[in-house]
């Protein structure tokens, strides 16, 4: 009787747990209809050379007395990283010419200026918004994880304890001491490891394949971004537009996500994971990953305040007498 009991225990936890176990396959997540583009641009951007920002601070300001008397450093910068800085001097020259061909000049320059502005600002939304797409991409896939994972959780509680009621029964159907000894034994032990099954589950897991990665440059920071356009990506690598003026915006970016997202643990593993091509992700770092992505979308909008202060340090100069 026992052998039998012991035999059926044995087969309730394998309908059970080996399901488990091929719940920890991995899913492709092209099975979702979501594809590795999905969140890219559609078309490349050129940027015109013509606004590229020089790259030695220290001698922009040192040679930028004339702009100094209505701008701050911080917007003189600002206006160099737009590429404007050369236009915004332009506009002191011109304003010395009262006659129609001045103020003629006047206006051209303005517009260039307002025109390439106006393309800038529409760069940190597309920024943003691929951002903010692969943000709720990680969080989906995420998502979808945890609920297959809750599944396949609550079902190992439900074995476990359909597992324990039976061996107490068949323990109080045997008469036999020694019966009734490996049935409960059978039974706590098939529970218990349906139990630990819970606590410690192995999980779905998804292969998710990135071969745009937002996150690569601010990580390994190379002179030049093939993300981040000469605009961003000098705004994102010099000192003096982070709050503290000590460290770029990548830097503190960077330290953030080391402390608070990934506990200093940044072995070759993850960050190939996380800051390369992709691979084989958990539900956890899918919601590590869209939380980093959700931050450096932050940095990137708040550059929007940088411009409305460089904006009007340029009209200042232009009406101003």
């Amino acid at each position: 009787m026992h052998k039998v009991s012991s035999k059926f225990l044995f087969t309730i936890f394998t309908l059970f747990a080996v399901p488990s176990c091929r719940n920890a396959n991995v899913v492709n997540h092209l099975k979702l209809n979501i594809s590795s583009q999905y969140c890219s641009p559609t078309a490349p951007h050129t940027y015109n050379p013509d606004f590229l920002p020089l790259t030695n601070t220290d001698s922009i300001l040192v040679n930028s007395h004339g702009l100094a008397k209505t701008m701050s450093d911080h917007d003189i910068l600002m206006a160099n990283a737009t590429g404007t800085l050369g236009l915004a001097n332009q506009i002191l020259e011109a304003k010395k010419d009262s006659s129609v061909t001045g103020r003629l000049k006047l206006l051209e320059i303005s517009s260039r200026i307002q025109n390439h502005l106006l393309l800038l600002t529409t760069e940190i939304s597309g920024i943003s918004a691929e951002l903010d797409c692969e943000g709720e991409r990680a969080d989906l896939f995420a998502n979808y994880l945890d609920n297959m994972n809750d599944k396949r959780t609550a079902r190992l509680t439900g074995a476990s304890i359909v597992i324990g009621a039976l061996a107490t029964v068949a323990a109080v159907a045997v008469s036999k001491n020694s019966a009734q000894n490996v049935i409960s034994i059978s039974g706590g032990l098939v529970s218990a490891g349906l139990g630990i099954l819970t606590i410690k589950p192995a999980g779905k897991k998804i292969k998710y394949i990135h071969d745009r990665n937002v996150l690569e440059d601010i990580w390994f920071e190379p002179e030049k971004s093939s993300v981040y356009s000469p605009f961003l990506w000098y705004i994102l690598r010099d000192k003096h537009f982070s709050n503290s003026q000590k460290e770029p915006l990548v830097q503190t970016t960077k330290a953030r996500w080391k402390k608070f997202e990934l506990d200093n643990d940044t072995d070759d593993k993850t960050v190939q994971l996380l800051f390369k091509k992709g691979g084989v992700y958990d539900a956890d770092k899918l919601h590590t990953r869209a939380t980093m992505l959700n931050q450096l979308q932050s940095t990137i909008r708040s550059v929007d305040q940088d411009m409305q202060s460089l904006i009007s340090s340029l009209n200042r100069i232009q009406y101003e007498r």
